[in-house]
This record gives C-alpha cells, structure tokens and sequence, in this order.
C-alpha cells in the first residue's frame, strides 16, 4: 500500500470512528503524542491521546454530531478532506482537516475551519 492509498485509509477509518462517536476505535488510530493544530496560526488544540480523549468526549457528546466529508485529496504520506461537520442547532461548519500519517497512525491533524482565514481587503 502507498503512503497515499495507507492517509486515505486511516483518515477514512477515523471518519467512520467519528461518525459513530466510537472512541476507543478513533483513539487507537491516533500515536500515543498525536497532536491537533489550527492553521493559519498554529496553535495547538490537544497534544496527546489523553488531550485528544477530552475533547472528543465533549464533541463526541454533541447532539446530532455528523461529519460529511465532500473533497478528498491524498498528497503523499497526507490525506486532506473538506468536510462538512453538523450538530443540531447550528449552522454547517465547513473545515478542511489534513491528516498526518505515519506508521499506519495519525501524528498531526491540522484544521482550517471556515471563517480563520481572514479574507483579503
């Protein structure tokens, strides 16, 4: 299997962990020191499968919560989805979310949500 087809597969896995809010499943496709970084400014979300387990509780939790994934794009060792995430009560949050892979895990994720980048004047 080629880096490509291996981000693809993982971030698949992780889609359908997501979508059926399994945790135990979604965490084990993550390294033991995975981390969760918002571009453009870089800052970390969650570092660590026990930074990553908190947050997901709580979205995990969200009423409604889906994920569609639209675009798919693999470059290498990264698979990269817009995805379009759901939860009852608010508005669609569109995001692309590039998934890191390495060793058939996910290292880093980095998210664009809609509205972060600052649209030029």
């Amino acid at each position: 299997m080629s880096a490509s087809e291996q981000a693809r597969a993982i971030a698949n896995a992780q889609l359908v962990a997501y979508n059926a809010r399994d945790m135990k499943g979604y965490l084990a496709l993550f390294h033991d020191d995975a981390m969760l970084i918002n571009l453009p400014d870089q800052a970390v979300i969650a570092e660590g499968l026990e930074a990553i387990r908190a947050m997901y509780e709580i979205r995990f939790a969200t009423p409604s919560l889906y994920c569609e994934v639209t675009h798919r794009a693999e470059l290498g060792h990264v698979a990269i989805d817009h995805e379009t995430v759901y939860t009852e009560g608010n508005p669609p949050l569109n995001v692309l979310a590039m998934y890191e892979v390495v060793d058939h895990k996910i290292k880093r994720i980095f998210f664009i949500r809609g509205g972060d980048i600052p649209t030029p004047q």
